[in-house]
């Protein structure tokens, strides 16, 4: 035993010492191999753990609101109780089975389980983002085939279409005041020339090329003076030579003459200054006009210029980069194009408008020799008063005063033969106007009639208080998701009104058809956002039974209790969601207008191809949209009779109430607000408030699993960071937090 511990063996002796050395590697083989089985439970234990916390937070999640799911396509955690499913899921996975000659290799425990919940529905950025995985595969193939195919044969026309009716919208108004600051100057110079009437009338009334000898009496014109001074020397020298014991006979006839002769000769100052300042504020008038309608032509040719330079033409054609085929061949453009060659007709050349100003300085220079000569003339007869006058010479003065001014007045005056050649000049580039004129009174007519129709529309709602009830809920819910999401509310659209003038009327329609095309090509181009959200919105809302309009339409509806059903929020969603308007008929109102104005412009489109031929260019626009306005009236009528209309005359494609529904929310939807009032109508209809439903939640489980061999060691090793749980006495735990979205 000795030999043993001192390591010397005696000779001999060796029984033991390989036992010891066998104990002691033994002792090192059962350390590894118990901390290497313990290590590999562990491991195991992790594994299973996380396989276990994903697959009970799924059993959790799979508890979604059924209802939601299928009205809308959307979920969000149901009424159950999460950590209470949570926990029966876990412990229905670590219940033991009942046998008693198992062998539990991982005999797993729950220390605790909790979740935590977030992401609500009704957030915008939730919602949002569960629209574009519900519509990803859906909507750009049903965009695609039933709207976007449609409207690319129509694409180049309706570009030319929009250009030449937003160009000649423009050009309209400033045409019509410079012809009206023209016809103002033909006025204003008439006037001046009529201001000398007095004067021409002072000298002789009525103006004549001689002057007839007569006895003295009343006088009625200066000519009068030179008419009756032969009398009045022939009584002056009969009483002059008389016998001298008789009295003088003509004594007041002669004074009377003379009083006469002088009061006649006292009233020229005041007309001669009289007329000079009406002739000269006429006279500045009318130049004023003529500047003015200098400057609109400026502009005129400006707004041309600046059109030829940005316009849209066939090679800018909108839908010329969408890769999709149309549903026939495009249409042709030509007598559109061709109606730009006469749009320089409408300006007046610089020419033109310096033959105006000459023929106003002439006028003017005309004007400047009748005030010498009347001045002269009353010079002339002042001899008059005396007995040493010449009364050829008197005579003489007065036809050639008269003639000035008579020549003055039969140019310049209401009838003059200048001021009609310069009016006869005018009217050359006039030849459609009036013929404009009475096509716009009729346009603006028609229009009347759809104004008052929509005036009907919104006249519904006023006995709908049942309707009016729910909506008022409605914008509640509206507003309280705007809040919740710290989001601004919008105004109500401003779609529902129609111009009573035909060109804004037309020049709006062109605009907002321009939007659609544009952003049409947006979403062929790649941005999806808002075309996911639209046809979300078409796929799953309810829109307005159109059909329900058409006695309306025909002013053949006298009961409107018919009508009631469809003026509930939950019968027009759609329109709502597009317009947000929280009463009854606004929406249907807005709808029925901006459908109105879609087809006023496709139809003018159609106006500009068949009245080409009209010439003058603001004719064939008047033309145009008179034309529009009346097909488009006959549109809805069949829009509401049959829900759906043609595309074009030139275009068979077929479009329902629904597909223009979705075009409007493809031009101006797809914003929050847009957002904001499907969760409201989602609220009202189930009752389901989806700021209070969640998408998003994480676990944290925790669970133990006894340790077999050395506790110490593993906990030793856990320093190093070799295991991700941690060791309390003989026990492992490890908790997993997991996530999972909806």
């Amino acid at each position: 035993m000795k030999s043993i511990i001192t390591g010397c063996p005696a000779k001999g002796k060796t029984e033991g010492s390989v036992t010891i050395f066998l104990i002691m590697v033994l002792a090192f083989v059962f350390l590894f191999t118990a901390v290497l089985i313990d290590y590999a439970r562990i491991a195991a234990f992790n594994v299973q753990e996380e396989r276990l916390a994903r697959a009970s937070i799924r059993s959790v999640m799979s508890s979604y609101h059924v209802e939601l799911r299928e009205r809308y396509g959307l979920f969000a955690f149901g009424d159950s109780d999460g950590d209470m499913l949570l926990s029966k899921v876990l412990n229905e996975n670590l219940h033991k089975s009942g046998r008693g000659d198992t062998f539990n290799l991982l005999p797993f425990a729950l220390e605790s389980s909790s979740l935590e919940w977030s992401r609500l529905l009704g957030s915008y950025d939730v919602f949002r983002h569960q629209i574009l995985e519900e519509m990803k595969y859906k909507a750009p193939v049903d965009f695609a085939l039933e709207l976007a195919g449609k409207f690319k044969p129509l694409s180049g026309v309706m570009a030319e279409a929009s250009r030449a009716t937003e160009l000649l919208s423009k050009l309209q108004p400033l045409y019509d005041e410079r012809e009206e600051n023209l016809d103002l100057m033909l006025e204003r110079r008439s006037q001046a020339a009529e201001s000398g009437r007095r004067v021409l009338l002072w000298i002789m009334n009525p103006p004549g090329d001689s002057i007839s000898a007569h006895s003295l009496g009343s006088m009625q014109a200066a000519a009068d003076i030179p008419a009756q001074y032969n009398d009045y020397l022939g009584k002056y020298y009969e009483d002059l030579y008389r016998d001298s014991k008789k009295p003088a006979k003509y004594t007041y006839q002669l004074a009377l003459y003379q009083s006469r002769t002088s009061e006649m000769l006292s009233r020229l100052p005041s007309l001669l200054t009289t007329f000079h300042e009406e002739h000269g504020q006429s006279m500045e008038e009318a130049k004023d006009a003529l500047n003015k309608a200098q400057q609109l032509n400026d502009e005129m040719r400006d707004v041309l210029a600046a059109s030829r330079i940005s316009g849209v033409n066939l090679a800018d054609d909108p839908a010329k980069d969408w890769d999709i085929p149309g549903n026939s061949g495009e249409i042709s453009a030509e007598p559109l194009k061709k109606l730009h060659e006469q749009e320089d007709a409408l300006i007046l050349s610089s020419a033109d408008i310096s033959s105006m100003d000459n023929s106003l300085f002439m006028q003017q220079s005309v004007y400047e020799s009748i005030e010498p000569t009347v001045t002269g003339l009353s010079g002339v007869l002042h001899e008059a008063l005396g007995v040493n006058g010449d009364s050829y010479q008197m005579i003489s003065s007065v036809l050639g005063a008269s003639h000035v001014v008579d020549n003055y007045y039969k140019k310049y005056g209401k009838k003059g033969s200048v001021i009609a050649s310069d009016l006869a000049f005018l009217e050359e580039h006039r030849s459609s106007d009036k013929a404009r004129k009475q096509v716009e009174w009729e346009a603006k007519s028609k229009l009347g009639e759809v104004r008052a129709l929509l005036d009907k529309i919104r006249m519904l709602g006023s006995g709908a208080a049942a309707s009016m009830e729910r909506y008022q809920i409605l914008h509640q819910f509206f507003e309280d998701n705007v809040s919740f999401n710290n989001g601004l509310e919008s105004q109500s659209s401003d779609k529902s009104e129609v111009s009573s003038d035909p060109y804004a009327a037309g020049s709006s329609a062109m605009k907002d058809i321009d939007g659609i095309y544009e952003a049409m090509s947006g979403i062929m181009g790649g941005a999806r956002d808002r075309l996911f959200q639209t046809e979300y919105s078409a796929l799953y809302f309810q829109h307005f039974d159109v059909s329900k309009l058409a006695s309306l339409a025909l002013n053949s509806l006298e009961d409107t209790s018919e009508l009631t059903d469809q003026l509930d929020p939950r019968a027009q969603e759609l329109e709502y969601i597009l317009y947000g308007f929280h009463n009854p008929a606004g929406n249907v109102a807005a709808a029925y207008a901006e459908i109105f104005a879609m087809r006023l412009s496709i139809r003018t489109m159609e106006g500009f191809i068949e009245k080409a031929t009209l010439g003058n260019p603001l004719a064939v626009l008047a033309a145009a949209l008179l034309y529009g306005i009346q097909h488009a009236i006959q549109d809805m009528l069949q829009l509401c009779e049959k829900d759906a209309i043609p595309l074009s005359k030139y275009m068979p494609a077929q479009l329902t109430y629904r597909d223009h529904l979705r075009l409007f929310m493809i031009m101006h939807g797809g914003g929050e607000v847009q957002l904001s009032r499907m969760l409201a109508l989602i609220q009202l209809n189930t009752g389901i408030n989806p700021e209070e439903r969640n998408t998003y939640v994480s676990s944290d489980i925790k669970l133990q699993m006894q340790l077999w061999f050395l506790p110490g060691v593993v906990k030793m090793l856990n320093y190093t960071a070799a295991f991700p749980g941690e060791v309390q006495g003989n026990k492992y735990l490890r908790a997993v937090k997991t996530d999972y979205s909806y």
